[in-house]
């Protein structure tokens, strides 16, 4: 399935962006938080919904990746109000019939070092997933990861061992080539092998290798 987000085209209202994708040959669809800001309620959210399956497409995937309720871990306290607000978009994702919520790991924190990172840290991290999940398993909602430049998960043995931790038919890697290109410039085909079977879908894009969000088409 070919997947595609509005978001491509940022000139077009919404509706105009979707019946391009449809004439371009995208049968999924990926939606992001600020583009549906204005569905305040549940009828709303089912409405888009059902509006979308009539232009005979497939709504696939909500992207939270980067919500700013993930703040950098000081202590592992903190885990539990980040999973509170994963649960709230995960119930965004259910209204919405989407199978996969895409979200992100955070950044580390300036204060912790790289030991902590890599003990209570990816330990933290790693059950803030197995609760996430869980939750989300009944619903039939898959997560999926999407690390970002200067997320723990460009340290990608990290994020590695975090996918190898939980269940890989509740949690994978979405890999996206902008933000690898930047994050790893290097290193970016090294990245795609050592996380292999975790990766779960490709973002397929070019960059400049510099800018985080500039996502061009490939080529």
């Amino acid at each position: 399935m070919i997947i595609g987000n509005p978001d491509m085209f940022p000139e077009l209202q919404i509706e105009d962006a979707l019946e391009r994708m449809k004439a371009l040959g995208f049968s999924g669809v990926e939606i992001s938080s600020p583009m549906i800001d204005a569905c305040t309620t549940t009828g709303l959210k089912r409405q888009f919904a059902n509006y979308v399956a009539s232009l005979d497409l497939r709504l696939v995937r909500l992207n939270t990746a980067g919500a700013d309720y993930f703040t950098p871990l000081g202590h592992p306290g903190e885990a539990s109000r980040i999973l509170e607000a994963l649960k709230a978009d995960i119930d965004v994702a259910e209204i919405f019939g989407v199978e996969q919520l895409t979200t992100w790991e955070g950044r580390p924190h300036t204060g912790v070092s790289k030991v902590d990172v890599n003990g209570w840290v990816l330990d933290a991290t790693t059950r803030l997933f197995e609760q996430a999940t869980e939750y989300a398993r009944p619903r039939n909602i898959h997560l999926s990861i999407e690390p970002h430049p200067k997320s723990l998960g460009m340290d990608v043995e990290w994020l590695k061992r975090l996918c190898d931790r939980v269940d890989q038919q509740l949690l994978s890697v979405t890999y996206d080539c902008t933000h690898f290109g930047v994050g790893l410039p290097d290193d970016y085909v090294e990245a795609a092998r050592v996380l292999g079977s975790s990766i779960g879908h490709f973002d397929f894009c070019d960059s400049d290798m510099d800018t985080t969000d500039l996502h061009l088409a490939p080529g």
